[in-house]
């Protein structure tokens, strides 16, 4: 007892270590996830992105926005939204200029511009221009339109004693270069930002992580699943449905990759939105992959739904097809991938309190799952209150990815468990098998033994009896004595096929039967010398037959066993019918079901498989029936 508890002391200890290594170094990589806090000012003009809000209110932070010819400067006026007015003449480059005041670490500046040529000068010392060629000095630039657009925004280092120097931007207006019907009446200086440089940096750095942890674990769950299937479909076994959920963690790390800020750049433009279509594919996918673990009408009725949605994500897809409906057409698919998620998640539920293997991994992983994100929720205000307005905005979306997030989780590790759990199974019954196999071959040689000792007994015994017969002149006693050498020669083994090793395993299992009370019946006997299979392999297939044969025969009012040996068409026809109790319909399948896993019928079954693979079971009224046919091994096909 205490070397057991100690044992599982030691157990704990060693799993407390890895999960606190884990852990540990897990934390470390996560960092990384986290950009850098530190100050940065946004130093536009105009507001960024859609509408501004109601409180929005116009700051000129302190620039000057001016042309200026030669050393003649004209101020422009401000419209209060951010552009500027007052060009003297079309195409005219304009100036915006301010004091840096701002105390930052590794100071970098960074213009948001498109198609606008520019430059840039601190103190009058030009830092950075679109147009080396011009002569660039203020006042005297005429910066035409760009002929392409940018990709990237401009980012500037500035020196370190940028502190108290003037900031001045010259940027280009329409006209001319690219042919416009009309100059700009009104000019927008680009969006600036200040910020510190490894601030930045870190952010970029932390977009990666963010990006590229969910994706490699999606990427390294779908190998694992992959592995699995191959591993199982290699041992004999297959399970269709894991390439599916493997396929839909695929689909998940490509809607991460594609939703982050540098796929653009790797990618370019493509005609569809990569990120939306793989998300609504990968719930496609997920549906399909938990509706293959559903039953009967479940799986009818959701195998339905999952191909409307299916064909709703395609049809939303096309792009031509895409640009005609409205928001409402395309949120058809998420609505019907929301009822699947939640109808197969009940299902599963089912399928639970049914001692289901895989449910009963994974609705433990979604309750769960659930309940931590509840508890984050009610711990962190900013999620409570975000998850509020998602609630009054009703933004099903919201909910649904989150929902999706956690099932597809919980999923994958159902599926890992559950081929784990049938792996160790396996390896189990395969342990066990062998040794029934073997204890099945130790018995068959232990009845060989015993017949051959029999067999020199009888032959001994008749030598002597001979013997005493010649040598008795009493008349009652040489009748008596040939009376018992009579016997001797007229006793025979219970079975006589032709085939020593098939006689000897029925002869030991039928006097078994008989002995037992169980009438046994031999239509016919007819095995070749010889049989496609090893001794051992023989007797485990013999042995478990009979032995299944008269344990059911046993429980039966009226037992009986009958068997029928012959040869047909070349093949061994082995039919064994035996006794049995009556089923109740209802729970025929049921049972016949179970009757399938035991070890005998899984030794059975894999040798049958090595050899030709034809065996029919057979239900009838009051009796159960097996039928082996072996393919025999002729010399003509030998050759």
């Amino acid at each position: 007892m205490k070397k057991k508890m100690s044992r599982t002391l030691f157990h704990v200890f060693a799993l407390g270590i890895c999960l606190s290594l884990c852990l540990l170094f897990g934390c470390v990589l996560f960092v990384y996830t986290v950009p850098m806090q530190d100050a940065s000012y946004d130093l536009s003009l105009m507001w960024e992105g859609e509408a501004p809000p109601e409180d929005w209110q116009y700051d000129q932070k302190g620039w000057t926005v001016f042309t200026q010819e030669e050393e003649q400067q004209m101020i422009l006026t401000a419209d209060g939204m951010g552009g500027f007015t007052g060009l003297q003449k079309p195409g005219q480059t304009f100036y915006f200029s301010r004091t840096l005041t701002e105390t930052l670490d590794s100071p970098t500046l960074r213009l948001d511009v498109s198609n606008y040529s520019m430059a840039v000068f601190l103190d009058g010392e030009l830092l950075y221009t679109d147009c080396p060629e011009l002569d660039n000095r203020i006042g005297y630039l005429a910066l035409p339109m760009l002929d392409w657009d940018r990709i990237e925004t401009i980012v500037l280092s500035l020196p370190p004693d940028y502190q108290g120097k003037t900031l001045t931007v010259a940027q280009a207006t329409r006209l001319g270069e690219r042919q416009e019907s009309e100059a700009d009446t009104v000019v927008w200086p680009c969006s600036v930002q200040l910020y510190c440089g490894y601030s930045y940096e870190s952010g970029l750095i932390s977009e990666s992580f963010q990006t590229a942890i969910p994706a490699t674990l999606c990427f390294g769950a779908g190998v694992l699943l992959l592995s699995a299937f191959l591993w199982q479909l290699f041992s004999g076994r297959s399970d269709w449905s894991l390439p599916f959920l493997a396929l839909t963690t695929f689909l998940w790390s490509a809607r991460q990759i594609a939703m982050s800020g540098f796929t653009y750049h790797y990618f370019g433009n493509l005609p569809v939105d990569v990120a939306d279509l793989s998300r609504l594919c990968s719930l496609t996918v997920l549906l399909l992959f938990l509706t293959s673990r559903l039953t009967g009408k479940r799986r009818i009725f959701f195998a339905a739904l999952t191909a409307l949605q299916g064909a709703l994500t395609l049809l939303v897809a096309v792009p031509d097809i895409n640009s005609r409906v409205d928001f409402g057409w395309q949120s058809i698919p998420e609505w019907i991938g929301c009822f699947g998620l939640v109808g197969t998640l009940a299902c599963m539920v089912w399928g639970w309190k049914q001692k289901d293997l895989f449910s009963r991994f994974f609705c433990p992983a979604v309750l769960a799952g659930l309940a931590v994100a509840t508890t984050w929720m009610l711990a962190v205000p900013a999620l409570r209150r975000e998850v509020g307005e998602q609630l009054v905005l009703g933004a099903h979306t919201y909910f649904l990815w989150r929902l999706m997030g956690l099932m597809m989780a919980a999923a994958v590790f159902a599926a890992l468990m559950e081929w784990m759990m049938k792996e160790i199974t396996r390896r189990a019954e395969t342990k066990v098998l062998a040794q029934q196999v073997e204890i099945a071959q130790s018995g068959f040689e232990n009845l060989r033994r015993h017949q051959e000792e029999v067999m020199m007994l009888r032959h001994d015994m008749k030598k002597h009896l001979t013997f005493l017969r010649q040598s008795v002149s009493d008349k009652g006693a040489a009748e008596y004595l040939d009376n018992l050498i009579g016997q001797q020669q007229a006793l025979s083994p219970v079975v006589q096929s032709r085939n020593q090793a098939l006689d000897i395993i029925l002869s030991a299992k039928l006097g078994e039967a008989a002995g037992k009370g169980i009438t046994v019946e031999v239509i016919q006997a007819d095995a070749p010398e010889s049989l496609p299979l090893s001794d051992a392999e023989l007797c485990a297939l013999m042995m478990n037959l009979l032995d299944n044969a008269i344990h059911a025969a046993g429980k039966t009012e009226k037992p009986f066993l009958r068997l029928d040996m012959h040869q047909k068409d070349g093949f061994f026809v082995f039919v064994c019918e035996n006794a049995a109790v009556p089923e109740p319909p209802e729970k025929s399948a049921e049972k016949k079901a179970a009757s399938q896993h035991g070890l005998g019928m899984k030794i059975i079954e894999q040798i049958i498989t090595r050899h030709g693979n034809l065996m029919e079971v057979e239900r009838l009224p009051g009796s159960y029936r097996v039928t082996v046919a072996l393919p025999l091994v002729t010399p003509s096909s030998n050759a």
